[in-house]
């Protein structure tokens, strides 16, 4: 039973090792793409169509429905006579969001109609993106795959020594029964001594496996949120030094309803969540954006949600601050706050719960 046990916990380890290391290197294939593209050549292009595709998940008695909003933008441009189309913002880019003014952003951004620059691969013209270089969205999917890797590795450190364990204490149970049996035949009345612990049971088998992969889970979590976290610091303590715009406020919904639909007014949303998205210009060149803070914590009070929408109601006048080589990332309010914290604050405290259950709790669960 043990051996099953540990077969099919080899089999887990190489099944999560084996999708980590295909996000790994399908993260550096995008990040190697983008710095390519900063040098691609690059043609003029047009907007075809940049519609949102609205999803939403059954609804259940104990919680609303999830909506996540999902914008593609195609944009149609010519190479050598030939016409191609790409939906390729940017290499790295992600997917869908639940926040629906990211969807109105990119809407707002690239309408349709409207003329871009598009930067192609000159080996393979088919392979176009509308905002060449490396963005910080990039980094997601190789660092999603270290989260699955680096645990794994861990428990493949763990693993030999519990298959050792294991091995271990079966032979010498095995031994000593071997051992009683030839001494019973020779002395029906000698009672072996030195009797060691019985192999353990296949509940009591898969706890430091159970262990090892709970520990997994918490260290990828961990990583995940200590990264996303210090990017949202960085971003916030470089923003007191960004050049400033004047900006206006073009959209101020408060938050979404139930079910994704728009309403200003609404009662119902439990995070009481504030959306903005703001117009400005930088060089001529109009932008638009919706962060407010790079370390706002969705779900805040009412009262300060109310505030929030009160100071950043549509047409209100703002004051941007844009990152000066790509003024497409931009804050509201630039600094950083107590909030800020929180997300690395959690990422530091799941790793050292983890390194404590591979360190302690695996060990210790392993024990006969």
């Amino acid at each position: 039973m043990n051996k099953i046990i540990l077969v099919f916990g080899m089999l887990a380890l190489g099944l999560v090792a084996f999708f980590g290391l295909y996000l790994f290197l399908k993260g550096v294939r995008n990040v190697q793409m983008a710095a390519a593209s900063a040098k691609w050549p690059t043609t003029s292009g047009e907007v075809v169509s940049s519609e949102t595709t609205r999803d939403a998940s059954p609804d259940r008695r104990k919680s609303p429905s999830t909506v996540t909003f999902d914008t593609r933008t195609v944009v149609r441009y010519t190479v050598n006579g030939r016409e191609y189309t790409t939906d390729q913002r940017h290499f790295g880019q992600t997917l869908g969001s639940s926040d629906k003014s990211d969807a109105a952003l990119q809407r707002l951004r690239y309408p349709a109609g409207q003329s871009v620059t598009v930067s192609y691969n000159p080996a393979n013209p088919s392979i176009g993106v509308i905002k060449p270089g490396v963005h910080a969205e990039a980094f997601w999917l190789p660092g999603a795959g270290l989260a699955f890797l680096l645990p794994t590795a861990l428990c493949m450190i763990l693993l030999p020594g519990m298959i050792r364990s294991f091995t271990t204490d079966d032979k010498a149970f095995a031994d000593y029964v071997q051992r009683a049996i030839e001494e019973g035949r020779r002395n029906p009345n000698m009672v072996p001594r030195g009797m060691p612990p019985p192999p353990r049971q296949g509940g009591d088998a898969i706890m430091p496996v159970a262990g090892a992969a709970f520990g997994a889970v918490l260290c990828g979590l961990g990583l995940l949120a200590l990264t996303a976290g210090l990017q949202r610091v960085w971003h916030g303590v470089a923003s007191q030094s960004w050049p400033t715009v004047s900006g206006v406020v073009v959209s101020a919904v408060k938050a979404g309803g139930e079910h994704g639909e728009d309403a200003p007014d609404d009662t119902t949303d439990p995070g009481f969540l504030a959306r903005v998205v703001y117009e400005y210009s930088v060089a001529g060149t109009k932008h638009f954006n919706n962060v407010r803070q790079f370390a706002q914590v969705e779900g805040g009070s009412r009262e300060e949600a109310e505030k929030i929408a009160m100071r950043y109601r549509q047409g209100a006048k703002v004051t941007v601050s844009y990152f000066p080589t790509d003024p497409d990332i931009a804050v509201l309010e630039p600094g950083n706050s107590k909030a800020a914290l929180w997300l690395p604050g959690i990422g530091v405290v799941l790793i050292l719960f983890s390194l404590a259950t591979f360190i302690w709790v695996v060990p210790a669960l392993g024990k006969p």
